[in-house]
């Protein structure tokens, strides 16, 4: 195992997220700050901390009188990263009592603000912020060098707990809708640690450069004719029609003289040849030959297929992609499947079918280095 076995990885520090308490002589700062008061059930901070955490941290939203209304996830934040008091000992049990998902949304906020981004939960938006935001949408996020009192927001971001169901059509829409404000579509998972990875979205408009040849008559009738005399096999059909021969580069795989298809490739070619109806899959699969794609088996890597923009020979495929119908069923999966697509260094699509055939991929990023 040589010399790299002996070294020690140091590991990486785990945030625990502690609740300071002066009560409990933790230290805090020379000239501490005033809590938050609860005034009409708004958390509320005033005079000159209200103006630095919204001018500078774009937190809160702004109250007449030059008060600030911060939302408890926002008041945890400043608590971490600002020194601010916590109204009471018992505050954070007061606030699970009314909302069981409070540590998810103080995790999944303070993840993406403590490397500086500027993160505004939906109801501390302005109103002229509000109505672009898509429904399902819980904040928007802006770039650290950036303020949303003079510039566009620059993603739109919803969280997720690690083992909430994934809704792939509904993920599709939001995320349509969300592109079309021009906006990126970021979603955040908080898993069983309330560690917080980050995963963007996009719907993917994919091509290659292998389009299906226009085929004559007589290589209709040599392929009818090979297919009359094909060998039914385990999940496939055995054709004996050479690769010198076959007509079809990016249908079937080359096999002992012969072309081997498995069963999504050998329903398109009874369509082609005797326009039989396709099943769902074999409509997909048709989609994907018609962009000029070559797919190739994904069970090494947990999908339905790899897909290559060129030949096999001359590039790696791209994506990896699985139907809607066997894509993950929660965030636990979705995060292995694209982890695992990241590692080889491809991209993950889900395709899901409406009036036509969309590519929904998932990348998991990092704020700020993105």
């Amino acid at each position: 195992m040589g010399r790299d076995s002996q070294r020690k990885l140091k590991p990486r520090v785990r945030n625990h997220r502690p609740v300071y308490s002066p009560e409990e002589g933790d230290e805090g700062p020379r000239n501490p700050l005033e809590a938050a008061q609860k005034i009409e059930g708004q958390w509320v901070v005033e005079g000159g901390l209200a103006s630095r955490l919204f001018q500078k941290s774009a937190l809160g939203k702004p109250l007449s009188g030059g008060k600030l209304s911060l939302q408890p996830a926002e008041l945890m934040f400043c608590h971490w990263h600002r020194h601010l008091p916590l109204p009471s000992g018992d505050w954070v049990v007061q606030q699970m009592t009314t909302d069981a998902l409070f540590m998810h949304r103080c995790a999944a906020l303070e993840a993406v603000r403590d490397g500086g981004e500027k993160v505004v939960l939906f109801n501390s938006l302005s109103d002229e912020h509000k109505v672009n935001c898509i429904t399902g949408t819980w904040a928007l996020r802006w770039n650290r060098n950036q303020h949303p009192s003079r510039d566009e927001p620059l993603a739109q971001v919803r969280w997720f707990g690690s083992q909430d169901s994934v809704n792939w059509r509904e993920l599709l829409e939001w995320g349509a809708a969300v592109q079309a404000q021009n906006h990126k579509a970021e979603i955040l998972v908080v898993d069983g640690e309330f560690d917080v990875t980050i995963y963007r979205l996009g719907l993917e408009q994919i091509a290659g450069e292998m389009a299906l040849p226009h085929l004559g008559e007589s290589t209709m009738a040599g392929l009818a004719q090979s297919w009359d005399g094909r060998k039914e096999s385990h999940n496939g059909v055995f054709m004996a029609m050479g690769k010198e021969h076959w007509p079809l580069p990016t249908v079937g795989v080359a096999q002992m003289n012969g072309t081997w298809l498995n069963s999504v490739e050998a329903e398109w070619l009874e369509h082609l040849l005797n326009e039989v109806a396709l099943s769902k899959l074999g409509h997909l699969y048709s989609d994907l030959l018609s962009r000029g794609l070559l797919c190739r088996p994904g069970f090494k890597y947990g999908c339905r297929w790899r897909l290559y923009c060129e030949p096999m020979d001359e590039a790696h495929a791209p994506w990896l992609l699985s139907p809607e119908d066997e894509a993950p069923s929660n965030w636990d999966g979705a995060c292995l499947a694209v982890r695992l697509a990241a590692g080889v260094h491809k991209k993950w699509l889900c395709a899901l079918h409406g009036e036509e055939w969309q590519y929904l991929s998932i990348e998991r990023i990092l704020i700020g280095r993105d």
